[in-house]
């Protein structure tokens, strides 16, 4: 049961890739479908609360990757592309129709961006929550301590490291390689609060270092707009579930019937 007291049934179902079986959870209601996309390491379940409100309007998905939720896991580094494909399958296998609108969190708005531009014809918006810009690792260098920044900089370089062996170095290539300019409508929504300081992390300098490097994004499309999250860390899927419903409304309202 929802927040409007209606309850959505979902179609529950196991998509077979490369002899792993994966997740996923979609409901059909018309289109444009809108696509949900986690960030690494979390499963499906994250959008929970955007996900019910929305499939009242339209179809939706929302899916486990590899090695999360439950989906079977990989022993093997993957890359961006990988994901892409992985994505491209599951809608074939469940015969989800064009367009898209594509809702990425964290590293989902990289794969988000690079399915993007590789289907453009597929896609009829996007929207970029708190999304992780390319080579973010690198930038924060400069503000962080010796220590934080060697490890920080393994992190980047080791894709064992992750929850979901993502080989970053070679993802980020795929996702410069590709991207170009398009007038697909784009949502850009970043956080307006530092994570949490632990220790010697600088939250408040890598915060800054993230709202300018998603406020870039707005290249990617002629028709971007940004919206700062004032009172949402990370997660604000979570935090400010109204923001992320109202964006995908607004792109809904405006698509041709």
């Amino acid at each position: 049961m929802n927040d409007s007291g209606f309850k959505v049934n979902y179609q529950e179902s196991f998509y077979t890739r490369n002899n792993r079986r994966l997740y996923s959870k979609y409901s059909q209601k018309g289109t444009p479908g809108v696509i949900f996309i986690a960030g690494l390491g979390d499963s499906c379940e994250i959008w929970s609360a955007v996900q019910d409100r929305i499939s009242l309007l339209t179809s939706t998905l929302s899916y486990d990757r590899a090695g999360v939720g439950r989906s079977e896991e990989t022993s093997v580094p993957r890359t961006c592309m990988d994901l892409v494909e992985e994505l491209s399958g599951l809608i074939q296998a469940l015969k989800i129709e064009p367009p898209y609108i594509l809702v990425g969190h964290s590293f989902g708005g990289l794969v988000a961006r690079l399915y993007s531009s590789l289907y453009p014809q597929y896609i009829s918006g996007m929207v970029l929550v708190d999304a992780a810009p390319e080579y973010k690792e690198l930038a924060y260098d400069r503000v962080l301590p010796v220590k934080l920044a060697g490890e920080n900089r393994e992190y980047y370089l080791n894709p064992m490291l992750n929850l979901e062996k993502i080989d970053k170095v070679t993802s980020y290539k795929q996702i410069v390689d590709h991207s170009c300019q398009t007038d697909i409508p784009l949502s850009i929504i970043t956080r307006g609060l530092p994570d949490g300081d632990e220790g010697e992390w600088p939250g408040l300098e890598i915060l800054k270092i993230e709202q300018k490097l998603q406020s870039e994004f707005q290249r990617l499309s002629t028709a971007s707009s940004l919206r700062i999250a004032s009172n949402s860390g990370h997660y604000i899927h979570h935090d400010e579930p109204e923001i992320v419903i109202e964006e995908i409304m607004n792109m809904l309202q405006t698509m041709p019937q």
